[in-house]
């Protein structure tokens, strides 16, 4: 289980980021909201906030996700090489 994200930051720099399992549960508890759910309605918020949470589980980041690490990004795209070939929540 992960989606495969890359962030754009707003100088231009791009960094990959892996949404695992923690990353999916951390979501659930904050936003009481099932990852089931992506299918039906993905917002753009929840692919920031994943990526963000990647980051700072990973340590490579240590800014609150709002407002600090997200006035520094640009994009969050999700990237082909998630679990190679299988959809991201299988």
């Amino acid at each position: 289980m992960k989606i495969a994200l890359t962030i754009t930051f707003a100088n231009g720099d791009k960094r990959d980021a892996d949404a695992k399992f923690p990353d999916f549960v951390a979501f659930e508890r904050t936003w009481n909201r099932s990852v089931t759910k992506f299918e039906e309605e993905l917002r753009l918020t929840d692919l920031a906030w994943l990526a963000w949470h990647s980051e700072k589980r990973t340590m490579k980041t240590q800014d609150a996700f709002d407002p600090a690490w997200i006035n520094t990004v640009e994009s969050v795209e999700v990237r082909e090489d998630s679990e190679a070939g299988e959809t991201p929540l299988e």
